[in-house]
């Protein structure tokens, strides 16, 4: 098991959702003895996790219990209490084969954009990097978490194009909503870009 330490940028994770389509939590399928959380969990050294229960079986991270139940921007809204780095990458329970590689490459790129997000055949606002002061400011204004990319004054969206040509597998951006996400499916090819929102 390999752990990474992610200095310049902190994680959260979301964990609090209802799995209404999977039909049980997700976070606590197991899959090759290990939960979708715990995955994901183990590939970063302390993250933030927004959770509706206490995740007992878990041996690191900060837990924060969402107690509101209002949905993932609530539970950014959580998690962003304890973000102390300028930046920080933000993913959930639908992306169980997530890499650290994968959060720091889109962090990275951060720098002169306030998201940089995946487009895997439709934007992911949970495989993205946001920069934490325009979080802050903006979260206010949004109702759902892809109105923070309406909000931001310049997104790049890394496609799957650019990411096959830095040797990313594609299956790491696997989106599990339903068991049949399981399944393996032709990969859609997209490409990156840059939005540019007009003040």
């Amino acid at each position: 098991m390999s752990t990474y330490k992610n200095s310049y940028f902190d994680v959260i994770i979301l964990a609090g959702g209802e799995s209404k389509r999977f039909g049980e939590d997700k976070c606590d399928h197991e899959l090759d003895c290990k939960t979708f959380l715990q995955r994901i969990v183990d590939q970063f050294a302390n993250p933030i996790i927004v959770t509706n229960k206490k995740r007992l079986t878990l041996n690191k991270g900060i837990q924060i219990i969402d107690n509101f139940r209002l949905g993932p921007l609530k539970g950014l809204e959580l998690g962003l209490e304890l973000v102390g780095a300028e930046k920080f990458f933000l993913t959930g329970c639908d992306f169980p084969f997530i890499k650290y590689d994968l959060a720091k490459y889109l962090c990275d790129k951060l720098d002169d954009f306030d998201i940089v997000l995946v487009d895997n055949g439709e934007l992911q606002p949970l495989l993205a990097c946001y920069k934490t002061l325009f979080v802050k400011e903006k979260i206010r204004y949004a109702k759902r978490l892809l109105d923070l990319v309406n909000l931001a004054k310049r997104v790049y969206i890394v496609g799957t194009f650019e990411l096959k040509l830095n040797g990313f597998p594609l299956y790491i951006l696997k989106n599990v909503n339903m068991w049949t996400d399981l399944e393996p499916k032709n990969e859609k090819i997209t490409f990156s870009k840059l939005l540019i929102n007009s003040p």
